[in-house]
Parts: C-alpha cells; sequence; structure tokens
C-alpha cells in the first residue's frame, strides 16, 4: 500500500482518466490476489482450502 500511495503522489496529472485504474489500482489487487492465494494454499495444505477469497482482493481510490 506504501508503494501504491507513493505512485499516487509521484504521478499526479499523467495518464489519462483509466490512469490511477490500470497503473497502480489494478496491479495493486494483482498482489493481493497473489497472496490471498499464497495464504489459502498454506491452509489447504492442513485443512480444507478457503474458497471464495478473490473478492476479499478488490480495491478502490478514493480522494
Amino acid at each position: 500500500i506504501a508503494e501504491a500511495n507513493k505512485r499516487l503522489v509521484d504521478t499526479v496529472g499523467q495518464g489519462g482518466a483509466n490512469f490511477v485504474q490500470n497503473a497502480i489500482v489494478g496491479p495493486l489487487k494483482d498482489k493481493r490476489v497473489s497472496t490471498i492465494n499464497r495464504i489459502a494454499t498454506a491452509i489447504g495444505r492442513t485443512a480444507a482450502k478457503p474458497a471464495g477469497l478473490d473478492s476479499l482482493a478488490a480495491c478502490s481510490f478514493t480522494k
């Protein structure tokens, strides 16, 4: 999150209407999905692997 916040500050005024979504929020969501999947895999080694966790990865941006 700190990296995303820094990118927001460093890129103020750059890109078009979807810049924040495509360059910052989208990659942040991808990282969150990867982390959640690693956690689910670790849980799945000793218990039932949880399902439907991808919904937890959603990110949003508010000014």
